[in-house]
Formats: C-alpha cells, structure tokens, sequence
C-alpha cells in the first residue's frame, strides 16, 4: 500500500481517489499514512477522496463524510457537524411516540429503548430535557442510518 501511494503521489496529481487505502496496515503504519494523507491536503489545491469503512481514520483526516448505501447517499455533512452537532436521544416507547418526528434524522428500536438520531443536539436539548442525550460516534450515526428507519433524508435535495 505504502508503495502504490508513493507511486501515486510521485505523478503530483490534484486529486487521489483512494478505496480503503488504509485497511490491512496496522495501527503504526495506518496512523503514519494518514499523515501522508494529512500532508498532501495542507496545500489548499490538493484533495483525497477516500472511501473507508474505518471510521477512525475518517474522523481524523476528512472534511466531509458521505454515507452511501446500496449505492445511494443517505446523509453528507461536514465531519465537524455530525461530530458536534448530531446526537443520539436514547428514550422509552412513550417518549418516542411523544418525540416530534421532524426531529428525528433516523432512528433503531435497541432492546426497550428507541435510539434517535438528531441533527441538532442543543435543540433536542431544549425540546427534550428529560431524555437522555448523548454524544453520537460516526460508527453510530452510521449503524442508526443503515440499520434504523425514519425520516430519509437523502440527497434529493
């Protein structure tokens, strides 16, 4: 991998498109070809468009995140907004079916619990104080996505 990225960025190309370009390395190497990937992008007229199932490398280099499945985007934000921004309400069927479904981005029934992906967590903060509310990793954002039902807010904007 190592080598076909050299052999890639030796042609000084603009743009690299790269398709789980880190999976198989170990944790040393995958962190030292992120900042291989981070270096490139420093210049402003450099971009990496990378499809990755690792979510941790996408937290720590990308800009923007798109979810596509079965070939279809389900959700594009900036990596920043759905770190900071989404949030998961974890409540029970009773609040669920008082929640204003407007609200919800998707949501997974999980064992007696609805879990509901927000876009905005201080406003579901107001909305709902007495729901739990947490902080949604992208592994989750993106379990609830594919796996969860709801409001589809694909990209048909």
């Amino acid at each position: 991998m190592k080598l076909a990225i050299a052999a890639a960025l030796s042609h000084h190309p603009k743009l690299l498109i790269m398709d789980e370009a880190t999976s198989g390395l170990d944790p040393i190497m995958r962190d030292e070809m992120l900042d291989v990937f981070l270096d490139f992008v420093g210049d402003e007229n450099h971009s990496i468009l990378l499809s990755s199932h690792i979510t941790s490398d996408l937290e720590k280099i990308a800009d923007y995140i798109t979810f596509i499945h079965h070939g279809r985007i389900i959700l594009s934000e900036t990596k920043d907004r759905l770190i900071y921004d989404y949030a998961i309400l974890r409540c029970t069927e009773r609040q669920f079916a008082d929640l204003d479904k407007e609200d919800a981005v998707s949501y997974r029934m999980q064992g007696y619990q609805f879990d509901v992906l927000v876009d905005d967590r201080k406003r579901a903060e107001r909305n709902y104080p007495d729901m739990v509310i947490d902080h949604a990793s992208i592994d989750e954002i993106m379990l609830i996505l594919i796996k969860g039902a709801g409001n589809d807010r694909s990209s048909e904007e």
